[in-house]
């Protein structure tokens, strides 16, 4: 699935700078909830129907077993046109990943975003840039995002999963479901209603290009299955209502042999 959400290629070295962006508890007794704490159990059956919606949409995308393979080392490459400065600017991103903890974003000519648990880096030709304070939760956040949207995450349930009512997406009926977690700004999915595949995905995240507070970032998604399990290889990421990147997969393994040398916070 593309995190182009931390895709920012920019000809301004302070963006550069920042990167771009572009992601238990135990559960008790129904019968507990219902006895103990009644305001909970008034939300239980909202919770079923998006867990029935997320099972769906995990079966389309090619099951549990399968997209938990991400979960070990995994290597990628995108191609695509960032239109974050106005014209299109054509790029290639390699990335590397062991979910939840390490993430390599690396687009070439440009700079490399690493991140290893809590720490975040961002390594150019003017050096590497450790982040701190807002900047760095906000990237974190934005990389708990990405990890969300490969779905099998979403089972934990850490994760508060609500139905919400679907959209048109292209022409076509979706169903809705709201994921919040401690980690990051809510995401909202929207699911093809007859495939149960990803139609849209949205949030809010801060882009250096449109300011310094969060705003609408929405995913567009197609060419579901040429990815891992069901999951688009082809997206389409809109931010502030305005076309900023376009993407596609173009070479996945997963079970890799990943770098550990590559997440090794700097000192």
């Amino acid at each position: 699935m593309n995190k182009a959400n931390h895709i920012r290629i920019s000809m301004q070295e302070n963006a550069k700078q920042r990167g771009f962006i572009m992601m238990r508890n135990l559960m008790l007794s129904a019968a507990f909830f219902v006895l103990v704490v009644p305001a909970f159990a008034t939300e239980l059956p909202d919770d079923v129907d998006a867990r029935k919606i997320l099972q769906r949409a995990l079966n389309a995308a090619g099951g549990e077993r399968a997209l938990a393979r991400l979960k070990g080392p995994t290597l990628w490459m995108e191609k695509g046109m960032f239109y974050g400065m106005g014209e299109g600017q054509p790029f290639v991103a390699q990335y590397a990943t062991k979910w939840p903890d390490w993430y390599r974003e690396e687009i070439e000519g440009a700079f490399v975003i690493t991140a290893n648990d809590d720490s975040v880096w961002v390594s150019s030709a003017n050096g590497v840039r450790v982040l701190e304070g807002d900047l760095l939760k906000e990237r974190i956040g934005q990389i708990k995002v990405n990890w969300a949207m490969m779905l099998f995450p979403l089972t934990d349930r850490a994760y508060k999963l609500s139905k919400i009512d679907g959209i048109e997406v292209d022409g076509r009926a979706t169903v809705g479901l709201k994921v919040s977690h401690s980690d990051h700004r809510d995401v909202k999915f929207y699911f093809d209603k007859t495939s149960y595949r990803i139609a849209k995905c949205e949030t809010t995240m801060i882009v250096p290009e449109h300011g310094t507070e969060p705003v609408l970032a929405e995913w567009f998604c197609e060419a579901h299955g040429s990815f891992v399990g069901g999951l688009p290889s082809k997206i389409k990421l809109i931010v502030n209502k305005k076309l900023y990147v376009e993407t596609e997969t173009v070479a996945v393994k997963v079970a890799a042999t990943v770098d550990p040398g590559f997440f090794k916070v700097p000192k």
